[in-house]
């Protein structure tokens, strides 16, 4: 929950800050908005607790339907985190010789823009959102052993997007949800990582991506 009023806060400032840049603003109107966040590559969408299993290299395109109203397909490959190379850690007390990482996710969001003196997309918006993430760990000693995830996420979101008159966009969000995650173990992946069991429940997303609308 402070994660949740952290985010609502910041995008209360953000309500407060955009008009103020849109003040000289007059017939800019985009119909798109292609987006990204380089700081996902770090970690995400699967952890081990605090430790990054993976990094997310990521593509959004929002795209307007219908006066404030828009959706968002987002298309992402899931490698490598760049912030932990799991060649540096152990588990089960067998240091890990070397893995490879690969996957993808694949999300939409449609977003019912809040703003009644404009048919753009941008300002507050409410979202229903949803999200669906695959990758495979292998063992690159022996390639039988693979650890497979699969994270689907469903969720109700809150956000506000702010469109500069130069094009620069910045999207933020956050919610309620749910989601679920398996796990697939093939040969003695369960000794290379003590991942737990497959999980479900309630969960808070998160999102902040930086982009160029037109």
């Amino acid at each position: 929950m402070k994660k949740l009023f952290s985010l609502l806060i910041i995008i209360t400032a953000l309500a407060v800050v955009s008009p103020q840049i849109h003040a000289q603003e007059s017939s800019f109107s985009p119909k798109l908005v292609l987006k990204t966040n380089p700081l996902s590559a770090l970690g995400g969408p699967f952890w081990l607790i605090v430790v990054p299993l993976t990094g997310e290299y990521k593509v959004l395109l929002e795209a307007k339907t219908l006066p404030r109203q828009s959706v968002t397909f987002g298309a992402s490959y899931i490698g490598p985190s760049l912030l932990l190379n799991l060649d540096d850690i152990s588990a089960s007390g067998t240091e890990i010789s070397g893995v490879n990482t690969a996957g993808y996710k694949v999300q939409a969001m449609y977003k019912f823009y809040l703003n009644r003196d404009s048919d753009d997309i941008e300002g507050f918006y409410l979202a229903p959102h949803g999200s669906f993430a695959t990758a495979s760990i292998t063992s690159k000693d022996n390639p039988a052993d693979i650890l497979t995830g699969s994270k689907l996420n469903v969720n109700a979101c809150i956000g506000y997007q702010m469109i500069t008159s130069g094009g620069f966009a910045l999207d933020i969000y956050t919610g309620l949800g749910i989601r679920t995650l398996a796990w697939d173990l093939q040969g003695d992946s369960g000794s290379i990582f003590d991942i737990g069991g497959d999980r479900s429940g309630a969960t808070v997303p998160f999102s902040i991506s930086f982009g160029y609308a037109f």
